[in-house]
């Protein structure tokens, strides 16, 4: 069975019978970063997590890709949990600013985060890309047509949220 990898091609086309999850996780954590980079996210490291506070500083958001962990060489499956925290929540846990830690611990839990799947598609969904799917979709036209929608959704929801929690402190 040949590895699959993102070809260099400009569809980056699939185009094997195993699935290539690190090459197909960049790709889609790369296609993440440019949609919410131009609301002011910022990648932490080249990690999973994406980031960014209110102009104050007081009110952080964030939208993790959480990846399965029964991913293997037939199919890669993730999700994004996603969240909106402000300082006064924390109590105690950062005092005086909004951390990156404290927005990494509130992501993947019940505390301040949600799954993606909740809020666009009623329930907790996982993204599944066989060597099938990868075949019949450039990772683009994947990307574009079953992620795309929903991160939008996920980024309008939190900026909404972050203003609301962000009137508390005016």
């Amino acid at each position: 069975m040949a590895e699959n990898k993102l070809m260099d091609t400009p569809e980056n086309e699939l185009k094997t019978q195993a699935v290539d999850s690190a090459a197909i996780c960049e790709y889609i954590l790369s296609r993440v970063y440019d949609d919410l980079a131009s609301y002011g996210y910022k990648r932490s490291g080249k990690g999973k997590f994406f980031y960014r506070y209110t102009a104050e500083g007081k009110v952080g958001c964030a939208v993790e890709m959480q990846k399965s962990m029964f991913n293997s060489s037939e199919s890669f499956s993730f999700t994004f949990n996603i969240s909106c925290v402000a300082l006064y929540e924390l109590k105690g846990y950062a005092k005086e600013k909004l951390t990156l830690e404290a927005l990494k611990h509130t992501a993947g839990n019940s505390f301040g985060g949600i799954r993606i799947g909740s809020l666009c598609r009623g329930g907790d969904y996982w993204w599944e890309i066989t060597a099938d799917i990868a075949n019949e979709y450039p990772m683009e036209e994947y990307y574009n047509r079953f992620v795309r929608k929903d991160i939008e959704k996920a980024i309008y929801y939190l900026e909404e949220l972050a203003c609301k929690k962000e009137q508390v402190y005016h």
